[in-house]
């Protein structure tokens, strides 16, 4: 079991910059020269605007720490940030490729178990700058405040991981760089609609997630995964049209075909070898069409939720599926 080194929050917790000296604050606009300008250099911190209120984030940026470990933390590693805390992740199975691989990350301090944020394990990181979402931030927002500025940014419920970008972007000087990610992935999604037109308009797609422990299925509209599909310009299935309506639309142990019969290509959404295997051993699942013509790909949870690096990852399934069908 992780068991982080837990400090004494008397010696560790510090007064914030801001009320300890008198910075001259420079705002940069998303137009503006980006990665090191001379206004930025003169001045000590950017202000941006969050959620939460304004914030000042210094020009000069060493340790950077993230809170969930998702969209976080893949903002930072895309736009070059000094990574050095992060959540630590309990033992898993999953045997896919991550769309952020562990070794990005492989340097940096395991501070807590994901969703177990420890205030003064981040207090004795030191960090610079603290990044993570709204909802992470708010329960301990006065306690991250004293350590460093926090930048608040949204999720899959709230925001597009483009506008979170930016703004990471634009509090560390970085906007130049947030905009070519965004291009690249402007122009990839422009790319598989050109070479996949035809593919595109004779058929019908859902993303269609399983949970071994409920042995059921679902598709949920506000997924990084989904949002790629949509972007990609595949129309979606009943299952799919129901979860924009409905948020979910779920289906239990002999609902799969109801659910999903009508899907001429399937992303199936399944974390774990063993729930793989059990998934194809379903007779319902042997019997749906896209997997009678073989128009099917795997993925995992960890395409439910990112940015520019889980989106091209995203990008790389979708992909794939079209190409079933040029085989």
């Amino acid at each position: 079991m992780f068991s982080p080194r837990i400090p004494r929050p008397s010696s560790i917790l510090r007064p914030l910059v801001a009320a300890a000296t008198a910075l001259t604050v420079v705002v940069l606009s998303g137009c503006g020269s980006t990665e090191q300008t001379a206004s930025s250099q003169q001045s000590e911190t950017r202000t941006v605007t969050t959620m939460l209120g304004d914030v000042a984030v210094p020009t000069a940026l060493e340790k950077v720490v993230v809170l969930e470990g998702r969209r976080d933390l893949d903002i930072a590693l895309s736009l070059g940030l000094p990574v050095t805390g992060v959540p630590a992740l309990e033992p898993g199975t999953m045997d896919l490729p991550a769309p952020i691989p562990a070794e990005r990350t492989e340097d940096a301090e395991k501070l807590f178990l994901r969703g177990q944020i420890n205030v003064e394990a981040i207090a004795a990181a030191a960090p610079d700058l603290i990044i993570s979402r709204f909802s992470d931030i708010e329960p301990v927002r006065a306690e991250l405040d004293a350590i460093a500025p926090v930048l608040a940014i949204g999720d899959q419920d709230t925001s597009p991981w483009q506008k979170d970008l930016r703004l990471v972007a634009k509090a560390t000087g970085r906007t130049d760089r947030a905009e070519r990610l965004i291009s690249a992935y402007d122009k990839r999604v422009a790319d598989l609609k050109r070479t996949y037109a035809d593919v595109l308009a004779a058929n019908t797609f859902a993303p269609m997630n399983y949970d071994l422990e409920s042995d059921s299925t679902d598709t949920r509209d506000n997924r990084l995964l989904t949002t790629v599909m949509k972007d990609v310009g595949m129309r979606p299935s009943a299952a799919w049209t129901r979860s924009v309506d409905d948020d979910q639309a779920i289906y239990g142990p002999e609902q799969m075909k109801k659910g999903y019969g009508d899907a001429d290509g399937l992303v199936v959404l399944v974390s774990e070898p063993e729930a793989w295997a059990s998934v194809q051993d379903k007779p319902l699942y042997q019997q749906l069409p896209a997997v009678k013509k073989g128009h099917v790909v795997r993925s995992d949870r960890r395409t439910h939720e990112g940015a520019a690096l889980t989106a091209d990852h995203a990008l790389d399934v979708v992909e794939q599926l079209l190409k079933t069908y040029r085989a």
